[in-house]
């Protein structure tokens, strides 16, 4: 009893901890803008709601919330289904270079984002792609597509390839197969892979601020590190700024979390 009660105890103070950052910018976005600054920090008795009106009705913000989302929407689109694709080939037929194409996908997945940009940058300018979501939408597919193909490939391994052999006796051809056989039956892995990248996408920083730094372009991410004062840092701004774009993510993540836990943890346990 006292063993799992201290457990408890622990797990409590694990997630106080993890989620004390949140909570420390929430209420830093409902103080007054007098008390933001104050030292020692004091819960407000009054609370203001005057940075969600400066960042929701006085500033850009809900453009850059707007770009994100459809920037983020359009990689999901795009990436899921190259990777389901890619897995479904990989995992049901046999072809000479298929380890080699495994190692480079590997080889693209361990690459650190920091060595892409410059190359990335100056591909773009030469199409004249700065500042369109053309560019962060390829970028983001590109970087996405390693994690949902080994999440989606995982799944399908684990369907009967006696299922496909059932199907071409019937008469169905290798796409239906695909369509009407492999996709339903890994929906739970694309669910939770489309997750997944919206996340990535939505909270990235380094190439939204290098390919869309135009105000038309820009994104949640970076118009949060890009808010400015006239005489100081508007910190209440920031902080409201920084609850606007994460509570959505809490509200999907609350809804589709079985998905996610079952993408990360597919193929964990031998069946």
């Amino acid at each position: 009893m006292i063993k799992k009660s201290s457990l408890y105890l622990f797990l409590i103070f694990i997630i106080f901890w993890s989620i004390s950052p949140f909570l420390w910018i929430l209420l830093t976005s409902v103080k007054p803008p007098a008390q933001i600054m104050q030292l020692p920090p004091v819960f407000p008795k009054i609370y203001s709601v005057i940075s969600y009106k400066n960042v929701l009705l006085e500033s850009p913000f809900p453009k850059y919330l707007l770009n994100s989302f459809m920037i983020s929407l359009s990689t999901v689109l795009l990436t899921i289904p190259l990777s389901l694709f890619a897995a479904y080939g990989i995992s049901r037929f046999s072809f000479r270079g298929k380890t080699f194409v495994l190692f480079m996908i590997i080889i693209l997945f361990a690459l650190p984002s920091i060595s892409l940009v410059a190359a990335l940058y100056k591909l773009f300018y030469a199409l004249g792609w700065i500042n369109m979501p053309a560019s962060l939408i390829c970028t983001y597919s590109a970087l996405n597509f390693p994690l949902t193909f080994f999440l989606l490939i995982k799944y399908i391994d684990k369907i009967p390839i006696e299922m496909d052999y059932a199907a071409i006796l019937d008469g169905c051809t290798h796409f239906q197969i695909f369509w009407y056989i492999i996709t339903p039956l890994a929906a739970p892995g694309i669910i939770s892979a489309a997750i997944l990248v919206f996340i990535f996408c939505w909270n990235e920083f380094l190439f939204a601020l290098t390919f869309a730094p135009d105000e038309s372009t820009r994104m949640a991410s970076v118009g949060i590190a890009l808010f400015q004062g006239t005489y100081e840092i508007p910190w209440g701004d920031i902080a409201a700024a920084s609850v606007v774009v994460t509570v959505p993510l809490l509200i999907f993540l609350l809804f589709f979390q079985k998905y996610i836990v079952q993408g990360l943890t597919s193929g964990a346990v031998k069946e």
